[in-house]
């Protein structure tokens, strides 16, 4: 039988004038009114119930079905191996300009990642916890397509993991890829670290905002014959807005200083240790992001003039981004570099502008060899979200040197800087 729950609703709520009038005072009346309401909402109920009854087979048979539809989709995701799967993405195009180089177009990527990269990266943790990483990046300028290949199992209890196999160096504010950062270039203290590691080490993870990472094993390929590198990293975060890090790299090296005496040296000085340590920071809140890194380090015995003593060097780098809306960043960013200590020394020696001042403004030899040379680099820049998944990026740099290292354009002339122009195009998923 069915009930026609309109018109019982309409006869019940019809009856409530009748039956409050007999209310001998506004109290009366309140209580009279509520208890009118629970009496409607418990038939109202029982009207649904009724009303689910009319098909209760036919319903459980939907429900059945997808309960083994799911079970089915979860069991063939675990014979497939995709449980825990996750698979990423990114491929930056950029555009370059460069005033101290015959050609300006289209780049394709320099160092770990750099400009115009592209990235392919798959990640798994399945139940058991044992997760890896495969990071891909073809035409990356070390020379290999393998970016990462590690995997990390966990022991103990509080977090703890064993991580093995090849990674990207711990240091500095400043990520691999283009998504990952706001401009387009990296800073100079990124391109004068350490790149990666292949080894073993452990992860943990303290409370309290306290987490730190080591690892032993070589250091950008070199295979040291008396011990392997050290390579270590710690972070503090202080809250919602703001965290510290420091971190350092100590291996013993297959570097060859190219200069003896001021002249070319053909057998150099291998096998060389070398210590680098740096702090860095963050601060964001609001529109405002704020990043920093200071930078040391030393090449023992390794200066750039050749006389046996230590090439020593530090550096700076701070970083500022201000949304002017939700969807534009502007962006400025200062570094320094100090390497003038003995003829400089610096752990890699990129675009030969960290060298003695070996060349003046005709590009001959200069007289004095133990002058190594300082890099400062100023870019400001936008980066313009197109979506969730598109950025859209523009850069003006402008890079200087207190020797004449730049090589221009016509192939002869030696400079004290170059200017770069560029914008890219940064896709992820």
């Amino acid at each position: 039988m069915k009930i026609n729950k309109k018109l019982l609703v309409i006869a019940m709520a019809s009856a409530l004038p009748w039956m409050s009038a007999y209310a001998q005072s506004p109290a009366d009346l309140q209580k009279e009114i509520e208890l009118l309401k629970g009496q409607l909402k418990m038939l109202s109920e029982k009207i649904e119930a009724m009303s689910a009854r009319e098909e209760p087979a036919k319903m459980a048979q939907q429900v059945t079905r997808l309960e083994q539809k799911i079970d089915l989709a979860e069991e063939d995701s675990i014979k497939a191996g995709f449980k825990g799967l996750k698979i990423k993405g990114a491929m930056e195009v950029a555009y370059l300009n460069d005033s101290s180089s015959i050609t300006a177009g289209f780049e394709k990527s320099r160092g770990n990642g750099g400009n115009g990269a592209a990235m392919f990266e798959i990640t798994k943790e399945p139940d058991a916890g044992i997760g890896w990483t495969l990071r891909l990046i073809p035409l990356s300028g070390s020379g290999s397509i393998v970016h990462e290949a590690s995997v990390a199992v966990p022991f103990g209890d509080g977090g703890a993991k064993i991580n093995a196999g090849l990674t990207p160096d711990y240091s500095g504010y400043e990520l691999v890829m283009g998504h990952q950062n706001p401009l387009i270039t990296n800073n100079l203290l990124y391109t004068n670290a350490a790149s990666n590691y292949v080894g073993v080490g452990t992860s943990h993870d303290f409370g309290g905002g306290w987490t730190a990472k080591w690892m032993v094993g070589q250091v950008d390929g070199y295979a040291s014959r008396k011990a392997p590198g050290l390579a270590y990293r710690g972070d503090y975060s202080m809250g919602e807005y703001s965290g510290i890090g420091f971190s350092g790299v100590h291996v013993r090296t297959n570097d060859a200083r190219p200069y003896l005496n001021g002249v070319p040296d053909p057998l150099g000085t291998p096998n060389l240790n070398a210590d680098l340590m740096e702090i860095d920071g963050y601060y964001t809140r609001g529109d405002l992001s704020l990043q920093g890194q200071v930078s040391v380090g030393r090449l023992i015995g390794g200066a750039m003039d050749g006389s046996g003593l230590d090439g020593k060097w530090w550096g700076v780098s701070g970083f500022a981004g201000y949304k002017v809306t939700p969807r534009l960043q502007t962006i400025a960013r200062l570094d320094f570099v100090s390497n003038r200590e003995n003829g400089g020394g610096v752990y890699f020696n990129h675009d030969g502008a960290y060298g003695p001042e070996r060349t003046d403004e005709a590009g001959t030899p200069n007289a004095d060899p133990s002058i190594g040379t300082n890099r400062y680099a100023l870019s400001i820049g936008t980066n313009y979200a197109v979506n969730a998944n598109t950025q859209w990026k523009t850069e003006l740099r402008l890079d200087r040197s207190t020797g004449y290292n730049f090589l221009d354009a016509d192939g002869v002339t030696y400079k004290q800087g170059k200017t770069t122009l560029g914008t890219s195009i940064v896709v992820s998923f």
